[in-house]
């Protein structure tokens, strides 16, 4: 008896425990954080729902903790009102299988959404009551929609390449196209010395005779002689 008694006392607990569980702690422990936009009390905190629709996640997080009104169903974007923030569940436009959940600050709101925009999707009434008089007739004229990734996240998706150093380059030689001769030794033809500039030892002149333009052997004469030798 004591003992079922022990185990309905845990379960109560433990339920309860569950059930005491807000919003802002459910998305931070569930959702990883993309992004942060402004400081102190004016901050909006944006996660990814990876893999989740735009109902699928508001509702999870309504079932955490109920909100004081929850908008329409839309698989495009929806609210959840709170007395201390306001939570917009959105399309991820960079991904459209995942779903960005955005914690807006009261002071964040008052300051992006214009209250035109907001009355489309949670009743004027309450919007008075947590945003306030003063906001609710503004009219600020602001158009923001909900966060949006940054233009490098969903943009094309060509990377810049950061160019490599480039080694330093060894010119190659030219050559020029020049043409020319060789020649071994003087380029001049020697011509052997006139007869009439070459004098003897007496001081007469040689006289030469140029050869016949036929081209007849020399002769050679029969001699006979003997030699004797010497004693």
């Amino acid at each position: 008896m004591n003992r079922w008694v022990s185990w309905i006392a845990c379960t109560v607990i433990f339920t309860l425990l569950v059930g005491c569980t807000d919003a802002g702690s459910y998305v931070k422990e569930t959702y990883p954080l993309v992004d942060v936009q402004g400081t102190g009390k004016n901050t909006a905190k944006v996660y990814v729902a990876e893999g989740k629709n735009v109902p699928t996640a508001a509702k999870e997080i309504a079932s955490k903790e109920k909100p004081q009104e929850i908008s329409k169903e839309s698989t495009d974007q929806m609210f959840l009102v709170y007395k201390d923030k306001i939570v917009n569940v959105h399309k991820d436009p960079s991904n459209e299988s995942n779903s960005l959940v955005e914690m807006d600050t009261v002071e964040y709101a008052k300051e992006h959404y214009d209250s035109s925009f907001l009355q489309g999707y949670i009743t004027a009434s309450l919007l008075q009551s947590v945003l306030g008089g003063g906001w609710f007739n503004s009219r600020n004229g602001n158009d923001y929609r909900g966060y949006t990734p940054p233009a490098s996240s969903s943009g094309s998706g060509q990377r810049t390449q950061t160019p490599t150093p480039t080694s330093p380059t060894t010119k190659t030689p030219t050559t020029s196209d020049r043409q020319g001769s060789f020649g071994s030794g003087s380029s001049k033809t020697t011509t052997p010395p006139s007869s009439s500039g070459v004098r003897k030892s007496d001081g007469s002149t040689p006289t030469y005779k140029a050869p016949s333009s036929g081209s007849s052997k020399p002769s050679t004469g029969s001699r006979s002689g003997s030699f004797t030798k010497r004693k």
